[in-house]
């Protein structure tokens, strides 16, 4: 691609949400079939740091399980939940050096969800993009 600039990958979250009509979302990760060819693929979150690691991009992110708006604050707490665990995994696989790893903070439109979910990130040693919101 001959681009000398920093990149910037996503870590695929939110394409599964956006194929909700061909997906299944467990603990292990999310199966989802491709609205293209009929093809069934599984995404882990160890797989999908395999995959941005192997694109060479120097910012990647968590993978994370989004969620539709509104949400029940039980919807959101229980996203929010499984991206924790998820980035744990994802710390786990990442081992790129000069590669920074993002968290994603869920939680919805819930606050003390996304604040949750923003101090779990940070003590899994994960960065954090906060707002001022």
């Amino acid at each position: 691609m001959n681009w000398q600039r920093p990149i910037l990958t996503d870590s695929g979250g939110f394409q599964i949400y956006s194929l909700s009509a061909l997906r299944k979302i467990s603990d292990e990760g999310a199966v989802f079939q491709s609205h293209l060819d009929g093809s069934t693929h599984f995404l882990t979150p160890e797989r999908a740091i395999e995959i941005q690691q192997a694109l060479g991009a120097d910012i990647i992110m968590c993978l994370d399980e989004c969620i539709s708006y509104p949400s029940s604050a039980q919807d959101a707490a229980a996203a929010a939940e499984r991206t924790t665990v998820w980035a744990a995994r994802c710390r786990e696989r990442h081992w790129t050096a000069g590669q920074a790893l993002f968290g994603i903070v869920q939680g919805g439109m819930h606050k003390d969800l996304r604040e949750q979910s923003a101090a779990n990130c940070s003590r899994s040693g994960l960065m954090v993009m906060r707002s001022a919101a």
